[in-house]
């Protein structure tokens, strides 16, 4: 894989050209000096911004106004040019947005930075959808995408099929808000997975449900080396592909903020539907350790079969019960079924007078997906600082391996940390290719989060939460 290589990060900018409005193409490879790209599970496509030095006031003959396209390719030397292994918008191009931060920074040079964005989130602005629409969710989103009316975007996109046929008129929304309201209402035709998202990442998009995700093997291993061990100039000992898997920095962020958890509903929910055709109404309880087993995290691997267990313990806080046993969060949620007949909506009929069409029945998405989306951010979450190479992605799972760090001279019984190790969901990566340096280096800084664990969590039956045997004084005050 890393043969031609000559040291973890290295990149090749093949194409960086800048398109003007007046049609001037500008090779930027000589004046760029910093380049970022953002890929993130939850932003509907890729940003970026990057920064030039201009000594020719390009920014006023060009001119730079904010309208310019900019084509863009990179990848990693001696692989196999393919859209797995580069980052090719040579075709699909970026369009810059906006251009900020412009000063001189010497005699004669000025610097300023473009931020661009994926030209499906620009045409995005100026459409609207106001139609009426009739298909499953995954079917609607696809003509989001596709459709010339639409974005027609000419990019890969990687879709799961969604369950039942929907009746919706577009009330006037833009195709991207449409394609966000089918996440959160749309449940896959396996096993009713309810949690999609959509994103772009360098192979294109995706409308996909976080099951699908797990469902995925490991991509790559993150550890740490000791420092020295594995250095450039160590001639046949050094191992690149080693290299390219070594965690540079980390950072083990805020997790499991059990205020937010009961709060936002992650723990437990109530939800009560009001079905306005038949003029009834339902509860539905939602409980995060009784649902566990029923749900798919990435432990398990989904059609793996691997053994999990949740990232809280299931221990009693009080005579009233565990976390997930107090409902912090309620939903009211309007229904309209078909008399009868739970899940057909009674709110569409068709010209032969027959009511087909899937409701949006909240009960099977609603407080499930909430639970999961906010697992994400939650959970035992982690950044690394890596080199970068071009075939990581969002989206994929890799494994980990923090060491078990301790001060005590005992012998360790373990090697690794309990919680950061083993399968993670890579879900915001910031690309920085330096162009200043010697060599160019490409470092990713990625967020990623682990939502189940390998071994079941304590939880002692005497252990509930302490208080006093009895309440303190109670003081009346008065104004004198």
């Amino acid at each position: 894989m890393a043969e031609g290589l000559t040291g973890a990060g290295d990149y090749q900018l093949e194409i960086l050209d800048l398109i003007t409005v007046a049609g001037l193409r500008v090779d930027l490879k000589a004046s760029c000096f910093g380049l970022i790209i953002y890929e993130d599970l939850f932003s509907l496509t890729l940003t970026g911004t990057i920064a030039i030095s201009d000594s020719v006031n390009l920014a006023s003959f060009g001119p730079i106004i904010g309208q310019e396209y900019l084509y863009l390719k990179i990848k990693t030397p001696s692989l196999p040019d393919t859209e797995v292994s580069s980052i090719d918008f040579s075709e699909n191009v970026f369009l810059i947005h906006t251009v900020s931060s412009r000063r001189q920074i010497a005699d004669g040079v000025q610097g300023y930075v473009f931020s661009f964005v994926s030209q499906e989130l620009v045409k995005n602005q100026r459409l609207k959808v106001t139609q009426s629409l009739t298909a499953s969710w995954s079917d609607i989103v696809e003509k989001m995408l596709r459709d010339s009316h639409y974005l027609n975007t000419k990019k890969n996109v990687t879709i799961e099929r969604t369950a039942g046929v929907k009746r919706f008129v577009a009330p006037n929304i833009r195709p991207l808000d449409l394609v966000v309201l089918g996440t959160k209402q749309a449940y896959s035709t396996f096993q009713g997975e309810p949690n999609f998202l959509f994103y772009e990442n360098f192979e294109g998009f995706n409308f996909r449900s976080v099951a699908s995700l797990y469902n995925n093997g490991p991509t790559f291993n993150f550890r740490t080396v000791p420092a020295g061990t594995n250095t450039v100039g160590a001639g046949r000992n050094y191992d690149i592909v080693k290299e390219m898997e070594t965690i540079l920095e980390y950072e083990i962020i805020s997790n499991n903020d059990t205020i937010v958890g009961y709060r936002s509903g992650m723990y437990g929910s109530k939800l009560i539907t009001h079905d306005i055709v038949n003029k009834s109404y339902d509860t539905h309880i939602y409980n995060y350790l009784d649902q566990f087993s029923k749900e798919k995290h990435i432990v398990g691997g989904v059609t793996s079969g691997f053994e999990e267990h949740p990232f809280i313990s299931d221990l009693y806080v009080s005579k009233e019960g565990r976390l997930s046993d107090f409902h912090g969060r309620t939903y009211v949620m309007p229904v309209t079924n078909k008399s009868g007949v739970e899940g057909t909506d009674g709110a569409h009929t068709t010209s032969a007078s027959t009511q087909p069409f899937s409701s949006s029945n909240p009960k099977h998405w609603l407080q499930r997906r909430n639970s999961q989306m906010l697992q994400l951010e939650n959970a035992f979450n982690i950044n690394l600082k890596v080199h970068g190479n071009t075939m990581v992605r969002i989206g994929d799972v890799v494994t980990v391996k923090i060491p078990y760090i301790t001060a005590s001279s005992l012998k360790k019984e373990q090697q690794f940390d309990k919680f950061y190790n083993g399968p993670f969901l890579v879900k915001r990566i910031r690309h920085d290719f330096s162009m200043v340096d010697t060599p160019r280096k490409h470092t990713m800084h990625m967020s990623l989060v682990k939502d189940s664990l390998e071994e079941r969590l304590p939880s002692r039956d005497d252990n509930m939460e302490p208080s006093a045997a009895s309440h303190g004084s109670s003081r009346i005050y008065s104004f004198n």
